[in-house]
């Protein structure tokens, strides 16, 4: 199974409307968290493989293989 593509755009979009429009955060404010969430999401979905380090959506799920021509990684990895 093929994991969707990270969209960081789309999440930190709506994270800063959230935060402006349900909360009635400043706008510094909300893209102060959206930034950093999106950082956040962005690096869990990283292989931690040394020899990797593509996204998880580069990843075929239940083969462990990388999708990526020549890369040597066998297993996504989050540690």
């Amino acid at each position: 199974m093929l994991e969707k593509q990270f969209k960081p755009d789309l999440l930190y979009n709506s994270i800063v409307h959230f935060y402006m429009d349900k909360k009635g955060y400043s706008k510094d404010r909300a893209n102060a968290i959206a930034q950093s969430v999106v950082q956040k999401e962005a690096q869990r979905r990283i292989c931690k493989n040394e020899k990797c380090k593509h996204f998880s959506h580069d990843h075929i799920r239940n083969a462990e293989t990388c999708l990526v021509e020549n890369c040597e990684c066998s297993k996504f990895s989050t540690k």
